[in-house]
This record gives C-alpha cells, structure tokens and sequence, in this order.
C-alpha cells in the first residue's frame, strides 16, 4: 500500500492505517489475500471524533508484534459479525478496536505543510462539497489549479477516477441515510447530490450490487411504499449529464 507517501507492505497480522484526508492507494494484493476492512466516518464513535481530525499516525503500519493481543479477538468477532446483515455488536466491537488500536500507535498533530498540501485541500474540500454539483472542472477552478492537475492527483495517489471517488462519498451516504425511514429514496437522491434518480440508480447498483429499495428492505427492515421513486420506469429518464 501507499499512504500519505508512504509505501508498505502489510504482512500477516498487520494493520495499516489511513486517517481522513489522507491519500492512500493499494497498489498490490496478492490472489489469496484475506482480510478485513473497516471503513466508516470519523463522527461513528464521538470519542475518537477529535483525533481523527486534529492527529495523525507517526507510521501507517502496526505490525503483528507491535499490536495488543486483544486486537486479534475483536478482529475475529468484528469479522464474525461482519457476516450479519444487523447486529448491534459491531459497533460495540469497532469502540474496542480503536480503545486497543490508540494504546498501540504514536499519534502527532496534523501539521500546518500537511493541512495546507494539496493532496490535503482536494479530499477537504470535496468531503465539504460532495453532495453539491461537482465536475472535474468546477473542482479544480474552486482549488485554483488546473483540470490537468487535479486528474493527475487522483489518477498517481489514490488511483480512482475523479468520479469514482465522488460516487462512493454519495453512496456511502446514501446507504445510512436508507436505513433512516424517516427519508423517502426520492429525497434521499438529491440529499446525495444526484439531480437524476436514473444516475442515482446506476451509481447504487454498481457501488452495491443491489437496488436502494432492496438495500433499504434488507438492511433496515423498511418496506413502506416510496411514492415518488418507480426503479421499473428509470430508463425513461434522461441520464444525468456528468
């Protein structure tokens, strides 16, 4: 992996860590990896809320010996229950992980050169932005550097396009805000920063492997009628001009 410029190698048991806003790409996997991924918003558990945002790690990479030995039984528990569909325990199991995980690395503050690098200022601002009309373009205009420049940063650091990375931030929160029932998918397509159910859609499927309205069954449990979203008439619209 590559994180924050950095390259390792992450061997059996390790863990890599990559704060928010920091670049980070994986560069190799071999064909019988396995492992786990934990993804989730700095705000899931308040406590760490504020050391996801002012620190960062001194080295992105916690080998096996360096870690507590409690970590591999919640890793194994967070996997078990990575398995279910719901279970109030993986929250409970992700507070243990970072409880142990703190105790085991060194944290500095997030220096100003780092705050102030443009790797830095592009992923603040389309975390501050990307549920609002955003191109290529407008992006760069806004970061006052070139269509060119930024393609390039994207591209070489964290090896996704430009519209990919918009496209997981929008699903990502379209998939919390789905297990919500308070919103209707209707809205929650334009509280995502889509203007078209269509591409909405399209992005869904693709990022999930499912329909929002099966997701929504699935994982929430709530199957109450959506008026306004019809998935069986979405070829009739428009695509969404990108």
């Amino acid at each position: 992996m590559t994180i924050a410029g950095k390259q390792i190698t992450v061997s059996p048991g390790d863990i890599a860590i990559a704060f928010p806003a920091t670049p980070h790409s994986y560069d190799y996997i071999a064909k019988d990896t396995k492992g786990l991924a934990l993804i989730f918003s700095p705000d899931t558990i308040s406590e760490f809320n504020h050391k996801f945002r002012t620190m960062t790690v001194s080295h992105p990479l916690l080998t096996n010996d360096q870690k507590a030995e409690e970590l591999d039984n919640i890793i194994q528990h967070l996997q078990e229950q990575a398995q279910l569909t719901e279970s109030p325990l993986k929250l409970g199991y992700l507070h243990l992980f970072l409880s142990y995980l703190f105790t085991c690395i060194d944290l500095q503050p997030l220096e100003k050169h780092m705050q102030s690098g443009l790797s830095y200022q592009v992923l603040h601002y389309i975390s501050e932005h990307f549920t609002e009309p955003l191109s290529l373009e407008t992006t760069a205009r806004a970061l006052g550097i070139s269509r060119i420049h930024l393609s390039h940063i994207f591209s070489q650091q964290l090896k996704i396009n430009f519209r990919q990375y918009i496209n997981t931030l929008r699903i990502d929160r379209a998939c919390a805000l789905l297990r919500d029932p308070n919103y209707t998918i209707s809205q929650i397509v334009y509280l995502c920063g889509y203007g078209n159910p269509r591409t909405f859609h399209r992005a869904f499927l693709a990022q999930c492997g499912m329909p929002p309205k099966q997701y929504r069954t699935r994982y929430a449990h709530i199957s109450s009628p959506d008026d306004d979203y019809d998935e069986e008439n979405l070829n009739m619209l428009p695509d969404e001009e990108e």
